[in-house]
């Protein structure tokens, strides 16, 4: 996911697994709402990343939390 627009992904964390830890409700989705496209509200989840996900076996970080739009989210590997 390289969106050529604006996006609250991190880059470090697409295509990343994680686990979802909270369900934040239906807010602005953001990526929308920046390109005057009106405010299209998504539910957000909070999602913890392990860090040896994100950066590999030589990092002092235990885990990263992100709060992700559902948009966001690969649900085909959800499922798998």
């Amino acid at each position: 996911m390289n969106p050529p627009t604006h996006t609250r992904l991190p880059r470090y964390c697409r295509g990343k697994r994680g686990t979802v830890i909270a369900v934040r409700g239906a807010h602005v989705f953001p990526d929308d709402n920046a390109l005057g496209h009106g405010e299209h509200p998504h539910w957000l989840y909070t999602v913890r990343f392990d860090a040896t996900e994100l950066w590999g076996a030589n990092t002092s970080a235990s885990a990263v939390y992100v709060d992700c739009w559902e948009p966001y989210l690969d649900l085909e590997a959800v499922r798998a």
